[in-house]
């Protein structure tokens, strides 16, 4: 059965709740599948919806209960401000909070990207005493380079994308009272998009942008098509999150005793399979499972094998 048509019936069967957070506001996340399952809580990369979780779900909703909020900045969360400086706290308290609204026990849970940063995070903060097993997904465990870890974001190109970002922010800052890219006045607008699709290209590892490229970045194409975010304060959350220090979880994932089972895309160029597989130095329990044929999205290069992994993931296989 076509993956579209999957998702619509999954979307039909599930429900949305809205979770209080402890700053008044509210996380939608959408809960699916068996009501008396085993709890399996994901969390997604940058940008991406909840509703991107379904067609890989769909084999195993009839014996799981899975749980899969939407970030602030993200989906249907996606008006949600932040409350302090560093996103990956914001990020991991609200996951606190869920976890405590729908009293989660013997979790199983899922990171990926964005997401795994926020699970390592947790684990951090002494917070995994609940969960029964972790499946992180293509994720360094120390983001930012230093004199003894050159695994971080882009590797040998972080120097330079921080470059970037840093022009993006110096952009960004010019207009205080902006909320919305688009409320930004248009010649200003075309710059800066064309400067956070500089960003996402590095990120992606696409060729320089083309002159037609330039265009559609202006303004041809709805902001929303062209990059994941477009509220202000986001963006320049996530580029202060990225270019900022204490992401560094290489000593406490020394004293996890969680099992931990570990997708790598063998091509990702967002972070050094070599870096990634140090994990399975710090941990105790680490399974490693390569994909071969993927860079940073594994779910979309190898779908098949990656459902798979799930299902052995689930399993405790």
């Amino acid at each position: 059965m076509p993956f579209a048509i999957v998702r619509a019936m999954l979307t039909e069967f599930s429900h949305t709740a809205s979770v209080p957070l402890r700053d008044s506001q509210q996380l939608n996340v959408r809960v699916i599948g068996a009501s008396m399952g085993q709890p399996v809580l994901m969390l997604p990369g940058l940008g991406m919806s909840a509703s991107h979780w379904l067609p890989i779900i769909a084999p195993f909703a009839n014996r799981y209960r899975f749980y899969l909020p939407d970030f602030r900045g993200a989906g249907l969360s996606a008006k949600l401000a932040f409350n302090q400086p560093d996103v990956y706290q914001n990020h991991m308290e609200d996951i606190q909070d869920v976890i405590a609204h729908f009293h989660l026990k013997d979790i199983l849970l899922v990171g990926y990207s964005l997401g795994a940063t926020v699970s390592m995070h947790l684990q951090r903060a002494g917070q995994f005493d609940g969960v029964k097993r972790y499946l992180h997904i293509d994720q360094t465990p120390c983001i930012r380079n230093q004199t003894d870890w050159t695994y971080g974001l882009m590797g040998d190109q972080q120097e330079a994308l921080f470059r970037l970002i840093k022009e993006a922010d110096t952009l960004l800052a010019e207009h205080p009272t902006a909320k919305y890219l688009g409320s930004i006045p248009f010649a200003q607008r075309g710059v800066i998009v064309q400067k956070i699709q500089q960003i996402k290209s590095k990120l992606n590892g696409d060729s320089p942008i083309k002159s037609w490229q330039k265009t559609l970045a202006v303004g041809v194409l709805p902001l929303s098509n062209k990059i994941p975010l477009t509220r202000i304060d986001h963006i320049r959350a996530y580029l202060a999150a990225y270019t900022g220090e204490g992401h560094d979880y290489r000593d406490s994932l020394k004293t996890c005793t969680t099992p931990i089972t570990q997708i790598i895309g063998m091509g990702s160029a967002l972070y050094n399979p070599k870096g990634q597989m140090q994990i399975a130095d710090f941990a105790k329990q680490v399974k490693v499972v390569r994909f071969e044929r993927s860079g940073h999205v594994p779910f979309m290069n190898e779908p098949r094998k990656f459902v798979r992994v799930i299902g052995d993931f689930l399993a405790n296989k």
